[in-house]
């Protein structure tokens, strides 16, 4: 790994930190499951943002980069952000939101309960909101989701800019 996949896999890891406390300090994950999902699209757009600048910066000091070798560089700088987001995810449960998992079951429980499920029903909701929104649950999409989405957005934003370069 070179200076470039350090450097930007820092910048877009350190972003999504910085989105998810932020989101937690504008009060977003203490409106309900529905604010949690415009919070997780937003965060799409930060990696994505992240890749294409990365990817800017990659075709300005090496213009002659392929696409090949801009998907490969963009998913080393993943691999750093997804390290980076995996452990954002770890200080989010551990210092910053401990309470997370039972605030998350007890949303789930009421959303359910308001539905008309019975004791029975809400109490394996319960169960499965608990693995849902438990750490490891988050931590593996966190990683898993900034791998992908590197590689993803990498050959999407190199894309971009080659096209609108040939234009």
């Amino acid at each position: 790994m070179k200076a470039f996949e350090w450097k930007w896999g820092g910048i877009i890891g350190a972003a999504g930190i910085a989105w998810l406390v932020a989101s937690w300090a504008l009060g977003f994950h203490e409106r309900g499951i529905g604010m949690i999902q415009v919070t997780a699209a937003l965060s799409i757009v930060v990696a994505f943002v992240g890749c294409f600048l990365a990817m800017r910066d990659l075709r300005r000091l090496e213009a002659e980069t392929t696409l090949i070798e801009a998907v490969r560089r963009g998913a080393l700088i993943a691999v750093i952000a997804a390290v980076l987001a995996v452990l954002g995810q770890a200080i989010y449960f551990k210092f910053i939101n401990p309470g997370w998992t039972d605030y998350m079951v007890e949303q789930s429980r009421l959303f359910y309960a308001g539905k008309g499920v019975d004791e029975k029903g809400l109490a394996e909701i319960a169960a499965s909101a608990r693995a849902t929104f438990g750490f490891a649950s988050y931590a593996t999409q966190a990683g898993v989701g900034a791998l992908l989405q590197g590689v993803i957005f990498s050959a999407l934003a190199f894309g971009i800019l080659k096209w609108q370069a040939n234009r």
